[in-house]
């Protein structure tokens, strides 16, 4: 959904990419510092520090599109670059949602006793339907069906309601709410991916 606007959001960031151009750092140097900022945010809520995990999330957002905006203004877009950002994302992806669950289960994070199931539960899926989300897009163009940005559960959407959800101190929330929609959103991929298909 969200990526419908990145081309406005491209020229927003452009002078910012350029600025950080100037310091000689490149793309996958601030890749790689987008997932030291995950594994941080993961450790904060592994602790239970939810609104300073949420607030680091959004750091970790913002290397994540300034990466790819420096690797533009400098023409330093790679292939290799795609591959290593597309890798660093599900890793930072896994260690999140690994924090939270080991929140859940030593208590730091306490989930409302009416949510059916348990906390693990829905973090396990959480991380099935992000990663599942994806793959079938993915594969999908892959097999050519054009892009396939369809769906409301893409990567920034779900970290955006995880970093609201921390910064809210209602991840439980967040969790279950990124499960739901990361797997009605997979359907939805795959529902249109056969009508182009077939």
């Amino acid at each position: 959904m969200l990526s419908k606007f990145r081309g406005q959001a491209s020229k927003i960031m452009e002078p910012i990419a350029k600025a950080v151009a100037r310091t000689g750092v490149t793309p996958n140097t601030l890749t790689l510092i987008g997932l030291l900022i995950g594994v941080a945010v993961a450790l904060l809520f592994a602790f239970g520090f939810q609104s300073f995990a949420g607030f680091a999330l959004l750091v970790a957002g913002f290397f994540d599109m300034i990466d790819g905006a420096v690797a533009r203004v400098t023409g330093k877009e790679t292939k290799f670059g795609g591959v290593l950002d597309s890798t660093v994302d599900r890793y930072t992806d896994f260690v999140i949602y690994a924090g939270i669950i080991y929140a859940t289960i030593t208590g730091a994070i306490v989930w409302p006793a009416f949510i059916i199931g348990a906390g693990w539960m829905w973090g396990i899926l959480a991380i099935a339907g992000s990663f599942i989300v994806s793959y079938v897009r993915a594969r999908a163009e892959a097999a050519g069906t054009g892009k396939l940005d369809v769906g409301f559960a893409e990567r920034a959407e779900r970290m955006i309601i995880l970093a609201i959800g921390g910064l809210l101190g209602l991840i439980a929330y967040a969790v279950i709410i990124v499960a739901i929609i990361t797997h009605a959103t997979m359907i939805h991929r795959i529902v249109v991916a056969w009508r182009r298909l077939k």
